[in-house]
């Protein structure tokens, strides 16, 4: 049998078993040695330490201590969430392989003839347009187009190759170096991701670098073309030069005048510069036509519809869906239901609305490129005429200019002048022919120099993620998962700051802990003789020798027994506490406080009327309604019928003609009290008590509610005389056992001798 604040249970036949039980709704708590040890008698603890046990941070012990309390909580939602961060991670991180090619992107251009410097900008600039353009459609595409590569396990579950590709494609440059890695991790068979990374290096070796390869030639063909048309003019010139100089029949080396050696210094200059410019123009027709090639060639509609598609949110949102709906196909692969076929036709009509929106993209272009005027080649075009022009208005004057030269110098030397302008002029035109000569050479042997750009290691399989990996990461994903679990509800329990033993109100709180009372489970409280119920009233008998040795220094007649809230076993204190006072001799009285949830008249098996709310209520006098209980020297006074007269009544003065009767009559008054917080009643019957013993309870009680709960009774003058620890953890003292079970010794002299 046990009891509480609240408990109804009926007592036993007998007198130990009816003072000795406890409820598991209110663990008795604490624990002594059979006799009240000299270190509950210590002086209160510094205030100090106070402030660890109601505001200190979480320390091992504490959290041990939680974790106690809410084990099996924490072990539950531990294991689920364990299992299910396993679970989510052996999706993540499936089994797979994948397949690595390299290329090396030099940091200079390798020259022959030229001295090329490149800043770090420009090849930052160069890495970023590299990796822009492996993962283009055009590059992609090239990749995919053959109908073998479409047909490849990897894209088996896919709708759009290329799209799959530029999300799972890796393409980067480990530790900013000089290497390019493309690579492609996946489930699929090691032998399809090879020959898939294979096709885009070899589509982005096909479609970029021979591509700008191509375009060096371009120029070089342009600048030989150009050399071709020079040099016929010039033999041209020669031939007019040779009959010019036949019809003039000019001796080699005969002198001229001054004034015709001032023309002819003049057109010689004149003539200087017209090449000059000549050669500009030449320079800007073949630059011109070259950027007009770039402008015009059909890719770069391609690169400006995946740059438009990259800034689109709309397409981007139908990307991310698209994520979302492929990864619940891969976490569904295996299964057949409705669920994988929605996911599926899922995934197939959001590629099919990208595939759609690149196609109309990309036809809309076409056509404004049709209808709308290229901005860039206008411009170009605008440029190039202006210079051009301009030029070509220079030159004009230099013509007109050398023109009127020529007309002066040929009145006084007729055609000798000419003869020697034409000879100027060829000088020019072959210095000019020299030099495209010599720019042409260079490029020509500029062709063998080593690539910028270049293949260094083909596509070469590796084993990604093995099933041990996958199993490792999963078993920690849930290990750590349980274990923040555990920390997390620990850590929530440690913040309601419970009572974890008598140490925390003797050291933390500065209560003195008087008495200490074990765990009683409800069989065990049925077996009067039980080890738990013999230490019981032993260490209630330790909490009794300290309260007699204090009423000999101190009054302690009167004794207010309360708690700080429901359930901490206060009513178990008071009537063992009663009871062990009875049995030494003293005449006690055991009064219910509670009024509003009284709980003793069924401990005792007694009607709860005729009690102290009658006496309150001027119904009756105390003497009256003070009934003798089964235990000698206890009596026992109801709470009786409560009401708000009663608990008015309460609040004024009319009690203390009855605790002086009863101080009178009575060696000691044990009130069994209500909670502290939240009402006033325990306050009131302080005021007629001696001393108040606190009730806590292990495990329940929290402490910032048991230091309120002091300072209240301090605050109105009650002196504590200490606390009472229900619920500790105990094991019986063997001498305590073996004296149960000896007999007395008037039963032994009246035992036959046989």
């Amino acid at each position: 049998m046990m009891y509480r604040d609240d408990d109804s249970s009926r007592p036993g036949d007998s007198q130990h078993a009816m003072i000795g039980a406890s409820h598991p709704g209110d663990a008795l708590v604490v624990q002594t040695n059979g006799a009240p040890s000299t270190a509950l008698a210590f002086p209160m603890a510094p205030a100090v330490a106070a402030q660890d046990v109601l505001r200190g941070g979480m320390d091992a012990n504490t959290f041990l201590h939680a974790l106690r309390r809410r084990w099996l909580l924490a072990l539950g939602i531990g294991l689920v969430m364990a299992g299910g961060a396993a679970s989510v991670l052996w999706f993540l991180f499936p089994e797979s392989s994948s397949a690595t090619a390299l290329f090396q992107v030099a940091n200079e251009q390798q020259s022959i003839v030229f001295d090329v410097n490149q800043s770090n900008q420009n090849f930052d600039i160069l890495k970023k347009t590299q990796l822009a353009l492996l993962r283009s459609y055009f590059v992609l595409y090239a990749a995919v187009r053959d109908p073998g590569m479409s047909s490849l396990s990897v894209f088996a579950k896919q709708g759009d190759p290329v799209e799959w590709l530029q999300e799972n494609l890796r393409v980067d440059f480990p530790q900013q170096g000089e290497i390019l890695s493309i690579s492609l991790s996946s489930d699929a068979p090691s032998e399809d991701l090879v020959r898939l990374v294979d096709a885009v290096a070899k589509a982005y070796r096909d479609e970029v670098i021979y591509a700008e390869k191509q375009r060096r030639l371009a120029t070089r063909d342009l600048l030989a073309r150009s050399l071709e048309n020079l040099n016929k003019e010039i033999t041209r010139k020669w031939e007019d030069y040779i009959a010019i100089a036949q019809e003039t029949g000019r001796p080699q080396g005969e002198n001229n005048d001054p004034e015709t050696d001032l023309l002819l210094r003049d057109i010689a200059s004149l003539q200087s510069r017209k090449s000059e410019i000549e050669s500009q123009l030449y320079q800007m027709q073949t630059d011109f036509a070259v950027a007009k090639s770039q402008l015009e060639d059909p890719r770069m509609i391609d690169m400006q519809v995946d740059q438009y598609m990259a800034q689109d949110q709309a397409v981007l949102m139908i990307q991310q869906q698209l994520g979302f709906a492929q990864m619940q196909v891969s976490q569904s692969s295996g299964r057949r239901g409705r669920a994988a076929a929605g996911a599926e036709q899922k995934v197939a009509q959001l590629q099919n609305q990208i595939a759609q929106y690149r196609a109309d993209l990309k036809a809309q272009l076409q056509r404004d490129k049709k209808s709308k005027p290229n901005l860039a080649l206008q411009a170009l075009n605008k440029e190039f005429q202006t210079r051009f022009g301009s030029l070509r208005m220079q030159l004009g004057a230099l013509n007109t200019t050398l023109e009127e030269k020529k007309k002066e110098l040929s009145g006084r030397i007729e055609k000798s002048v000419e003869l020697e302008t034409r000879q100027r002029e060829l000088e020019q035109i072959e210095q000019i022919s020299s030099d495209m000569s010599i720019k042409l050479e260079s490029l020509d042997v500029e062709a063998g120099a080593p690539e910028q750009i270049r293949q260094v290691q083909q596509a070469i399989a590796s084993k990604g993620m093995n099933k041990a990996q996958q199993y490792s990461i999963a078993a920690l994903g849930g290990l750590a998962a349980l274990a923040l679990t555990c920390f997390g509800i620990g850590y929530l329990e440690f913040r309601s700051r419970r009572l974890n033993g008598p140490d925390e109100v003797n050291e933390g709180l500065g209560i003195r802990v008087v008495g200490t009372l074990p765990s009683l489970a409800s069989r065990q409280a049925l077996d009067a003789s039980h080890p738990i119920v013999a230490q019981l009233t032993e260490s209630i008998d330790g909490v009794r020798t300290i309260l007699m040795h204090d009423s000999t220094a101190h009054r302690r007649q009167v004794v207010l027994v309360t708690s700080a809230a429901t359930m901490e076993g206060r009513t178990t204190v008071a009537s063992q506490l009663a009871a062990s006072l009875a049995r030494a001799g003293r005449r006690t009285l055991l009064i219910d406080g509670d009024l509003r949830r009284p709980a003793l008249h069924a401990l005792f098996d007694v009607p709860l009327e005729d009690g102290l709310c009658e006496v309150l209520r001027a119904e009756v006098d105390v003497a009256d309604v003070i009934r003798p209980t089964h235990a000698e020297g206890l009596w026992l006074l109801t709470a009786g019928y409560c009401d708000i007269d009663a608990i008015h009544a309460l609040a004024t003065e009319q009690m203390q003609p009855v605790f002086d009767k009863l101080r009178n009559e009575y060696d000691f008054v044990i009130i069994d009290g209500a909670p502290v917080l939240g009402m006033s009643d325990a306050l009131i019957f302080g005021q007629y008590s001696d001393g108040a013993i606190l009730s806590v309870r292990r495990d329940h009680s929290q402490m910032p509610k048991i230091n309120q709960a002091a300072e209240l009774l301090r605050g109105v003058g009650i002196r504590i005389v200490g606390a009472v620890v229900n619920g500790v953890t105990a094991k019986a003292d063997d001498r305590i056992v073996q004296l149960r079970l000896i007999a007395p010794k008037s039963e032994r002299e009246l035992q036959p001798t046989g």
